[in-house]
């Protein structure tokens, strides 16, 4: 017996209405290409590197003591946002940066809570 209509089990890209796997129909959506290209990822791709520049900066700051204040509150804005990247994140690659930013933030963060804490 044939079966006639998409059953359970058939999840294609045609059954789900958006095109196949073909060069025309990349040509129509470049965001389908395969692959890693820089100017198809440009907000996830903004979310990481402001994630890994918040770790890094928050990290810069442990060694001034004196800077806990905003040190923590520039680490914990990485964490957050490096969270949201994360959360948005398209490839192995933005995924992989983004848990490094998040522990480098969340180390920043601890040390400058232990320097004194946000207030």
């Amino acid at each position: 017996m044939t079966q006639t209509t998409p059953g359970t089990g058939d999840y294609g890209p045609e059954v789900a209405g958006r095109p196949g796997s073909t060069a025309a129909d990349y040509a129509e959506d470049p965001r389908e290409r395969p692959g890693f290209h820089i100017g198809s990822h440009t907000h996830e791709l903004a979310l990481t590197a402001a994630a890994l520049l918040l770790a890094v900066v928050g990290a810069a700051m442990i060694g001034w003591t004196g800077g806990h204040v905003l040190g923590g509150w520039i680490a914990l804005v990485g964490i957050v946002v490096g969270l949201y990247a994360q959360l948005t994140s398209d490839t192995t690659y933005e995924r992989m940066v983004n848990v490094c930013a998040i522990g480098l933030a969340a180390v920043a963060f601890a040390f400058h809570i232990h320097h004194g804490g946000l207030w």
